[in-house]
Parts: structure tokens; sequence; C-alpha cells
């Protein structure tokens, strides 16, 4: 019982509209706000006397030497006098404090015997407290389901973005954000799991979106925006999803989906058609969207499709279906950036499909590789044709640094 009425006080103060408290925001910007009078890192541009304010709230807990506040501050040691700086930053700081109008502005930042410290007697909230707060709740081992997954979305509401971002470099910043950084990732995964079980699947969407938002790099929320999509019926929605994933995936670290992922892909797929009796319907479903010539490009899970139905076919044909691999790699074997990468695949990609037939299929295999299947062709024509997609890439880019080689073998024969 004891947990429970915890959980509501929590609930209660997540709300943050009592207008006669100081509101702190740390998560996604820093901002305190009284009422209608507010004060931001986004609107108010002087970097250090923010960098100290947020060092003094951070670390809100104890008495802070002014050695700490001045390596906080001027890690390199770029003041020539230090002591009178910091003095400086503190006045430039209660002149900002004042614009909120608060009752006890003038005695928001305590100094005693050469340290400094945050008034914590004042009537105030951090959003960074809070969420820790509703996060541990959440884990009591005594809380009830609903009580827990109330409390994980009022977590989740009030993580509006990594902590501080505009002081996302500083040494002091980086640990305590890793710290709120991964609370956060694991109560999404808890709360999507608790929406789960009672059929939410518009609250997991919505909580996935914006974890997404925050963290675009973390497979584990784009499983379950893909499961939460799969089950609310918007498959094509779930497939540009996982397109754009794939996408920024490949782009950013040239690194491919995980297993967990392609599998969910292919259901998706193999989901994504409902009951239709009109063969009319169903083929326009099937027409492609525009005519474009040249090769088609898909995903590799489609690839490995059509791979295995050209071989059932060629073992009833007995025609010959070459598999062809073309790789970009650095002849000097001198890592090249992803993003010349990137620019030189998109390029690679272009010369297959306008070297290639109508009919042809490519797909890519890894950040620096195509595969290309092609039937009704000798193993000459293959070189010849692998040869010429090479010339193209050259001539499109005559400044890569890649070097384009290409492998051929037949496709292996199932009697």
């Amino acid at each position: 019982m004891a947990t429970k009425k915890r959980c509501q006080e929590l609930l209660h103060l997540a709300l943050r509209d009592d207008p006669g408290k100081l509101h702190i925001n740390m998560l996604g910007g820093c901002s305190l706000s009284n009422g209608q009078q507010s004060i931001s890192d986004q609107v108010i541009r002087s970097k250090k006397p923010w960098l100290l304010l947020e060092f003094l709230i951070a670390f809100r807990d104890r008495e802070l030497s002014q050695n700490e506040l001045i390596e906080a501050v001027y890690p390199e040691g770029k003041s020539e006098n230090p002591v009178n700086a910091l003095k400086t930053l503190v006045h430039r700081i209660r002149a900002m404090l004042d614009e909120l109008h608060f009752s006890d502005s003038k005695n928001m930042i305590l100094q005693t015997r050469g340290t400094y410290m945050w008034n914590n007697q004042l009537n105030f909230d951090v959003d960074t407290e809070l969420f820790d707060q509703l996060y541990t709740a959440a884990l009591e081992s005594d809380t009830e389901d609903g009580d827990r997954m109330e409390c994980l979305l009022a977590a989740a509401h009030l993580y509006s973005g990594d902590l501080l971002p505009k002081s996302a470099m500083e040494s002091w910043v980086i640990r305590l954000s890793a710290y709120y950084h991964s609370r956060y990732l694991d109560a999404v995964s808890r709360l999507c799991d608790l929406l789960r079980r009672q059929s939410r699947f518009e609250d997991i969407v919505t909580v996935c979106r914006h974890a997404v938002d925050i963290d675009p790099y973390e497979e584990s929320l784009y499983y379950h925006l893909l499961c939460a999509l799969v089950d609310l019926g918007r498959h094509q929605t779930a497939l540009t999803v996982y397109k754009d994933m794939t996408d920024l995936f490949y782009r950013e670290f040239g690194v491919t989906p995980s297993d967990n992922l392609t599998s969910l892909y292919r259901e998706i797929i193999k989901s994504i058609h409902t009951v239709e009796t009109d063969l009319g319907v169903i083929k326009e479903k099937l027409r492609e969207d525009t005519a474009e010539n040249g090769a088609f490009l898909c995903e590799f899970e489609v690839f490995k499709d059509i791979y295995r139905l050209e071989v059932r076919a060629a073992a009833r044909t007995g025609e010959s279906v070459f598999l062809c691999l073309i790789t970009l790699s650095s002849a000097e074997s001198v890592d090249v950036p992803v993003k010349a990468l990137n620019t030189n695949m998109d390029r690679l990609s272009s010369s297959i499909k306008y070297s290639l037939r109508r009919g042809d299929v490519y797909a890519k295999y890894s950040v620096a590789q195509y595969l290309l299947m092609l039937p009704t062709i000798t193993y000459e024509n293959c070189e010849m044709v692998l040869s010429r997609i090479i010339r193209r890439f050259r001539k499109d880019a005559p400044n890569c640094p890649l070097q384009p080689t290409f492998s051929i073998q037949p496709i292996d024969m199932v009697l």
C-alpha cells in the first residue's frame, strides 16, 4: 500500500502543475520556469554562466569548492584569474535568475567559506530527479503492474532528450548522460512489454517514435515499434520504418540490421496482404509505381527468395544463371570515411542499374558490396557485363579512392 501511495505522489509531481514551484529541466536542454516566467539555454547564448549553473544544479547535494567549479567551467585553464572569473560568472547567474521573479531568487546560490552551493531549501523540482524516482518506483518488487506502467509512462514523458545537450562534450555531463540514457532505454523496454500485455499498441508506437527521435541508432526501439505497427495492421508504415532504419544504419555505421529485425521484416512481408478475390485489384498492387528502366534493386531478403526461385527454375530448364558479387575496396588498405563510401556505393548502384537488363535483379549485400543475378547468359558474357559496369562506374566516379572488383559463380542446381 505504501508503494502505491508513493507512486501516486510521484505521478502527481510529474505533472509539474504547481505555479508556485520552480521547475528545472535538464533533459533535452536546460531551463528554469516559475509560473509565467522562464529562462532557457535556448534563448540566452552565454555558455559559461549556463555551464556553471548546470554544474551547481547537477551536484546540488553538496558544497562545491572554487577549484571544482573552476575545473568544471575552465577545464583547460584558459582564464588568467580564475577566482575572479568565477565570481563574475556567479554574479551573471544571479542576474539571470532575477528574471524569474522567484520569491527566493537572491538566495538561489549560497556562498560560504570559499564554496558555492545550490540552495536545496527552495521550493523546486528537477526533471532528472523525478525521472530517477519514477524509474526506481516502477522497479520495486511490490509495485502493481498498473502503477508500474503509469510510472514508466511518466518517466518516458519526462525524458524529452539526453542530459544537457548543449554541454554534451563536458566530461561530467558525459558520465551523467550515459547513466540517464541507459535508464531511459530500459524504462522504454519495460514499458513496451507492459503495454503489449494490455494490447495498447498505439501507445507503444507513440512511446517508441519519441524514443527513436532521441536515439535513432537503438535497434530495440525499432523492434518494439515495428511489432506494434504490425499489431495495428499498419504493415506499409512498418515497411517504411524498416527501410528508413536500414538506410540510416548503412549510411552512418555501415552495418545491417540484426537477425531479429530481419526475421521480423520477413514476417511483415508475408502478412502484408489481406484476402482479395478480385485478380485485377491484386495486379494493381503488384504493378510497379513507375516504369523505370534498368535492373531491379531490392532488399537482400527479397533477393534470397528470387535466388531460390531461379535455382528451381534453372534445375527444370537447364538454363545457366550466374551469381555475381561486386566489391568496393581500398587499394592501399586505407580506411575510407563512411560518407565517401556511401556516396560511391550510390554511384555503383546507378552503374549497375543502367548497365543491366530491366529483368535483372540486384541487392546490397554489405556496406561495400552488391549481389547480382544474371540468368540466360554465358560466363564470358557475364564477365563482359561486369566489366561494362565497372567502366561506367569509373566514368561516373573518376576520383573514387576505392577499387571495384568482381567475382562470378554459377548457381548451385537443385535436382
